[in-house]
């Protein structure tokens, strides 16, 4: 990414109302929303809903855009108004050194920050280094825990993995080091490509995963290695998992292989199993933590 000024808006709030400010500032912030648990906050329910604007002659009209929803939202689900921080590219590792720390995940993992000597972590754990940045996926929030705990039991040796919306890209590493030999990682963000594409290299892993600004049409259309795999994971918001399926998703699965769903709320559920359940696949499996859920799906054949 350039070295820019940035914007940064952020709420903090309880975990049943991330998703709808998410969804607003969706619409806004082209990079990418962040819904993470606040690393400062005692109360495990206390989500910071982030995002960055770029400084240019289109910020002004985007942050009344925003507020003008928020005002709207709140009249029907009380949430605080936005918070504004500038923030330059090269004071946001700074910003992470200070707050994050090594999270223990399902048995068999820990995902580290960049800077933490990997002698110091966990000896009985799989460490994925993950170097925090304008993408999604440090592993403290939720959905992460949730998909990575999944991946943990449904990555079998030999696999390939498709990862779509692959944010950090910490999905696509965990699988190779769970013992898939090859993954496809795709995001329409080019902040997330690149920090994917960073964060395979800190973990060595660089040929085993395929990064590319991309997503499932640029995939069934064969740009890729394959158009295939007996496990693919998604772990975005639930409108954005809604249009993956119906730009075809579920093509993306193996007769009878796996879709992982994170990202998605307890409450919503039923409409992410609908949605999958048209396209053919079963529910086999969730995990619950906090408000969220992840949910594996075999496909039938």
């Amino acid at each position: 990414m350039d070295k820019h000024t940035w914007l940064e808006v952020s709420f903090l709030l309880p975990g049943e109302q991330a998703e709808a400010v998410a969804e607003i500032l969706n619409r806004y912030a082209h990079q990418g929303v962040v819904i993470e648990r606040d690393l400062q906050s005692d109360n495990p329910n206390q989500m910071k809903v982030y995002a960055y604007l770029l400084e240019d002659d289109s910020l002004e009209q985007c942050k009344q855009e925003i507020e003008k929803a928020i005002f709207y939202l709140n009249k029907i689900l009380p949430v605080p108004a936005p918070t504004y921080r500038q923030i330059r590219d090269q004071d946001w590792m700074a910003a992470w050194r200070q707050f994050y720390k090594p999270v223990k995940i399902g048995k068999r993992l820990i995902v580290i920050p960049a800077w933490f000597d990997v002698t110091k972590a966990d000896k009985g754990r799989l460490p994925i280094r993950i170097n925090p940045g304008m993408a999604f996926g440090t592993g403290t929030h939720p959905t992460t825990q949730l998909s990575l705990s999944l991946m943990e039991k449904y990555v079998r040796t030999g696999d390939t993995i498709i990862d779509v919306g692959c944010g950090s890209g910490v999905l696509s590493i965990a699988g190779i080091l769970l013992g898939a030999v090859h993954s496809i990682a795709v995001d329409v963000s080019g902040a997330a490509i690149l920090s994917s594409q960073e964060n395979a290299a800190l973990n060595e892993v660089e040929n085993e995963i395929e990064i590319d600004k991309a997503s499932v049409p640029e995939i069934l259309a064969g740009k890729f290695s394959y158009k295939k795999a007996p496990l693919v994971v998604a772990n975005i918001l639930l409108k954005v998992l809604e249009e993956l399926f119906d730009q075809g998703m579920g093509k993306l699965v193996e007769d009878k292989g796996y879709l992982l769903i994170s990202g998605i709320l307890v409450d919503q559920m039923q409409t992410i199993e609908e949605k999958a359940q048209t396209n053919g696949f079963t529910r086999v499996d969730s995990v619950v933590q906090d408000d969220w859920v992840a949910i594996a799906f075999v496909k039938q054949s």
